[in-house]
C-alpha cells in the first residue's frame, strides 16, 4: 500500500511540474534590419511576477529564462534591449598609475534600454512563442 501511495505522489509531482508551466520565448533581434551579434533582451512584467533575461548570441538569437528555467509566466511585457561596443584602448598611455577603462558605449537607441521608454510591448502566450525584436535607431 505505501509503494502505492509513494508512486500516486510522485505521478502528481511529475504531472504538476508540466500542467501550467511557463511559456518557451525566444527570436532574433535585429537593428535596422542587420542581426545584433550581442547584448541582452529583457521581459519585464507590467504586472508582477518574474522578469525574464537572455543574451543574444552572435546569430542574433536570444532565448529568455528565469535564472536556470528557461520558460516565462504568460502575461504582458515590457521588452528592453541594450547592447554596448566595447571601448577601444587608446594606444597612447598617459605617464601615471593606470587609469579604469572607459564605460562601453551603447550601441542600441537609449530608448530600447529602458522599460518607461520602450515600445517594445508583447503578449507572451501559453507554449511556443517566437518574438522577434525589430529595433530602429530612428
Amino acid at each position: 500500500m505505501r509503494f502505492c501511495m509513494r508512486a500516486a505522489v510522485v505521478a502528481a509531482v511529475i504531472l504538476g511540474a508540466g500542467c501550467g508551466g511557463g511559456s518557451k520565448v525566444s527570436g532574433t533581434v535585429t537593428l535596422d534590419g542587420q542581426v545584433l551579434k550581442a547584448g541582452t533582451v529583457t521581459f519585464h512584467p507590467t504586472g508582477s511576477g518574474p522578469t525574464g533575461i537572455g543574451t543574444i548570441s552572435p546569430d542574433g538569437r536570444y532565448e529568455i529564462a528565469v535564472g536556470t528555467d528557461k520558460s516565462l509566466p504568460p502575461g504582458e511585457y515590457v521588452v528592453t534591449v541594450e547592447a554596448t561596443e566595447a571601448a577601444i584602448a587608446s594606444a597612447e598611455q598617459p605617464a601615471g598609475p593606470p587609469r579604469p577603462p572607459a564605460a562601453p558605449r551603447r550601441f542600441t537607441p537609449a530608448k530600447y534600454a529602458e522599460r518607461g521608454t520602450s515600445d517594445l510591448k508583447f503578449t507572451v502566450k501559453p507554449g511556443q512563442n517566437t518574438i522577434n525584436l525589430e529595433l530602429k535607431k530612428n
